[in-house]
């Protein structure tokens, strides 16, 4: 595999007009977000998620307007919640219980808001019977299962009651790793349980996401030498999944979309996203690499890093729209968070060119051209949008992606 040197010289564009036409589409948005449809009370497709985008515009503007609507918002969830109509009946990150609670610790460890996460004791415990089954039946999924429920758990630390329970949840999920020649993988599923055949190596859905998550249980000190095993194994399974690249035949990804278990059969596509392609796995590498002291799994970062750079068009990304789970948004966010976590100039450089991407997408009206009514989800429509440009012009405070797991 042939790979240019890697870029050095950036000329950052810290003109007052890109700064103006930045406000400009955040000020569109908000008007759009304002008078748009609010599907339901969740956290990536609802309220939940208005209130973390008003809670993070205030952080990154000072506007004490976004302030009020984010109390507002959260005011009405927990008003249906008290009355028994909310919509939050699930454990999932994304649309129940487990993002109601994720924000409730977020918004107060940043003391926005002032309450004793104790008095949900119950929630917590049906959280964690919920995770425990979901594991059971290998429903591991970040944003829909028992690793959302985890995540939650282990950002509540060092509350004793709540690390028995991520403690509890961990040894469930160490009991089900699946050990392999090339290392351990976790089963997972999305849709239909004949996907537990296949290794997903995403972000969102797979391997990537379920080794970030151990890292910060790492870190916290929870079943220290077991994950610490754990995560080397399963980045060498991840890592041997590597593929050559072919430009000239439209092959741009070094990593599979998917791998099947008995065949080795892997399923490739050209996705670069928040959700899934080779900035996941970069990314990955840089933050273990960091963390275990490994300059391999940097130096490895590096290669799939700098690989990525020449890929702009829709043809070697599969990106046709703004959004950000799988648009320019979302691509933007990753060179963002790859420059933070290792310092190298030519991610803020990609970082840049992608907010650009982002802009003329949005001066031509595509925001997420899969789903209609997506407009007011934090994953899919307006909201993570405007604070990825925010994050352009504001830069180091976006807290808000630690939900997206590349804080």
């Amino acid at each position: 595999m042939r790979v240019k040197q890697y870029p050095t010289e950036f000329v950052k564009d810290d003109s007052s007009s890109f700064r103006k036409e930045i406000l400009h589409h955040v000020g569109s948005m908000e008007h759009l977000i304002q008078t748009g449809t609010k599907q339901n009370d969740s956290l990536f497709m609802g309220k939940l998620g208005l209130s973390l985008y008003h809670y993070s515009c205030f952080e990154y503007t000072g506007s004490e307007e976004h302030i009020e609507k984010g109390r507002a918002l959260l005011d009405e969830v927990f008003l249906r919640f008290n009355e028994s109509g909310s919509s939050l009946l699930n454990p999932s990150l994304s649309t129940g219980l487990a993002g109601f609670m994720s924000l409730l610790n977020y918004l107060s460890k940043k003391q926005y808001i002032y309450q004793d996460l104790q008095e949900f004791e119950e929630i917590d415990k049906f959280l964690l019977k919920q995770a425990l089954h979901q594991t059971e039946h290998d429903f591991n999924d970040y944003l829909h299962g028992a690793f959302g429920v985890l995540n939650y758990f282990i950002d509540r630390l060092p509350d004793p009651t709540i690390q028995l329970h991520a403690e509890c949840l961990l040894e469930a999920i160490l009991k089900k790793i699946i050990h392999s020649k090339d290392g351990c993988w976790i089963r997972n599923y999305i849709i239909s349980k004949e996907e537990t055949c296949e290794i997903n190596v995403s972000l969102s859905h797979g391997q990537t996401g379920f080794i970030l998550i151990l890292l910060k249980a790492f870190e916290q000190g929870l079943l220290f030498d077991k994950i610490h095993d754990v995560i080397r194994s399963m980045i060498g399974l991840v890592v041997k999944q590597t593929m050559t690249t072919d430009p000239e035949n439209n092959r741009h990804s070094m990593f599979p979309h998917t791998v099947h278990e008995a065949t080795q059969e892997k399923t490739y596509n050209n996705r670069l996203a928040w959700c899934y392609g080779d900035l996941n796995q970069a990314f990955m590498l840089y933050k273990v690499g960091a963390a275990f002291g490994i300059q391999q799994y940097i130096e490895i970062a590096d290669l799939v890093g700098a690989c990525s750079l020449d890929r702009m068009d829709a043809e070697s990304t599969m990106c046709v729209d703004a959004q950000f789970c799988h648009g320019a948004a979302g691509i933007a966010a990753m060179y963002q968070s790859l420059y933070a976590v290792s310092g190298r100039a030519f991610y803020e450089k990609a970082a840049n060119a992608w907010i650009q991407k982002t802009l003329q997408f949005l001066k031509e009206g595509k925001l997420n051209l899969d789903f209609a009514d997506k407009e007011t989800s934090l994953l899919e429509g307006y909201p993570a949008v405007s604070l990825v440009l925010l994050d352009s012009i504001y830069p180091d405070k976006g807290d808000w992606k630690e939900f997206f797991l590349i804080n």
